[in-house]
């Protein structure tokens, strides 16, 4: 239980990364923009999650009395590097999504000072006689 909880809960993680890298790539697919497509999409990795993390606490609770094995304490072990590999990668990649943002320029002077555009009605010609 135990190990394959913690298989799940790491599946689910790298399932979360690739998302992110999806969704915050600078030349996402138009389609990806809406926030509904976001939130539908991170709904299978967080059933994954849930699942996963339900099998690990079941796992240490039969570890802890005695009905587990030691050996299932590896799979975890091995989980956690590959997790946490995984995550420096996509941190990585996040700062260059982040870069390649920048270089290609902002629309918006966040130092101007905001101004208010209002347009008023024209005016009424004056007979000048």
């Amino acid at each position: 239980m135990l190990a394959m909880g913690s298989l799940l809960v790491g599946v689910g993680i790298l399932l979360a990364g690739l998302l992110t890298l999806f969704f915050r790539h600078p030349r996402a697919p138009r389609w990806s923009k809406p926030e509904m497509v976001a939130m539908l999409a991170v709904v299978p990795a967080t059933v994954v999650l849930g699942l996963g993390l339900g099998y690990v606490l079941v796992g240490a609770q039969r570890l802890l009395t005695g009905a587990g094995e030691l050996y299932e304490l590896a799979a975890p072990a091995g989980v956690a590097l590959v997790v946490a590999g995984w995550v420096f990668h996509v941190r990585r990649r996040l700062q260059a999504y982040g870069a390649a943002s920048a270089a290609a320029g902002s629309s918006v002077d966040p130092a101007a000072t905001p101004k208010l555009m209002v347009e008023e009605p024209p005016r009424p010609a004056t007979e000048a006689a």
